[in-house]
């Protein structure tokens, strides 16, 4: 309010000035046709500008609607195409996929994290995988009712199984930077090559196996002959927007099994 005073007073002589001339110009147009007319043409499409930039405003803010519903979709088209996108040992149908916003992370820390605007009122519960579009992301640590916690890949314990495409397993080891990690222990006949595909390969009531990483060199260990592959990660962990948490669809069955055997 203060603020206002203060210009009011120091531009008042000028603000007098537009109003008198605005005063004139009405009481002119009154008088005139044709400046009646020009009035009303400029009127007209002043509003039509203000009309197209609220619009464009009300379009932008719409935004956010329009991207949950293509999360949404997506998450449906994922579960349906799955299979015919994953190699053959990480086929399932078994699997439903939450869409869910990341409303904070972090990427530059020893151990990093990721929390999800949805918990336990949308079915996220902790345990499950979280996938983006383009890779493997981490596992819900705790969950609320309106949001989760995971404990992503770029964690000091945030390390998984993982899988050569076509070859044997080994432990995936975050390296410190969020785009690399080591592929670990491989065993001596499954070299790996540069641009192997590297999967996920955690418990299947975490996640279904996915893409994880593309071998970028490798290395042999001169006292097992294993191999050591350094990996690329597919997922973006600086910018991490929308995700997918993993729902095992046959996870009440299991429990129930895990009951009735202890």
């Amino acid at each position: 309010m203060q603020q206002l005073i203060l210009f009011l007073t120091r531009y008042r002589n000028n603000l007098l000035l537009l109003a008198l001339l605005l005063l004139a110009v009405i009481r002119h147009s009154y008088k005139n046709p044709v400046s009646e007319h020009w009035i009303n043409q400029v009127g007209s499409g002043f509003s039509a500008t203000i009309s197209n930039a609220t619009s464009g405003w009300k379009h932008y803010w719409s935004l956010e609607d329009v991207n949950e519903e293509l999360a949404r979709e997506n998450a449906t088209l994922r579960a349906s195409l799955w299979s015919s996108n994953a190699p053959s040992f990480a086929l399932s149908n078994d699997y439903s996929f939450i869409p869910v916003k990341v409303i904070d992370f972090s990427y530059k820390k020893r151990n990093n994290y990721v929390v999800l605007s949805g918990g336990k009122s949308t079915g996220i519960m902790p345990g499950m995988g979280v996938i983006s579009a383009s890779g493997w992301v981490g596992t819900v640590s705790e969950s609320t009712k309106n949001y989760a916690y995971v404990v992503p890949f770029t964690h000091s314990k945030g390390e998984i199984g993982a899988r050569l495409e076509g070859k044997g397993l080994g432990q995936l080891t975050w390296t410190g930077d969020p785009k690399t990690a080591t592929l670990k222990d491989i065993e001596r006949e499954f070299m790996p090559v540069q641009g192997d595909s590297v999967y996920s390969y955690t418990r299947a009531e975490i996640a279904p196996p996915v893409l994880t990483g593309i071998v970028l060199s490798a290395t042999q260990s001169e006292e097992d002959l294993s191999w050591d592959a350094e990996v690329e990660l597919t997922t973006d962990f600086r910018n991490l927007d929308w995700v997918y948490v993993c729902q095992f669809k046959g996870m009440q069955e299991m429990d129930s099994l895990k009951t009735s055997i202890e």
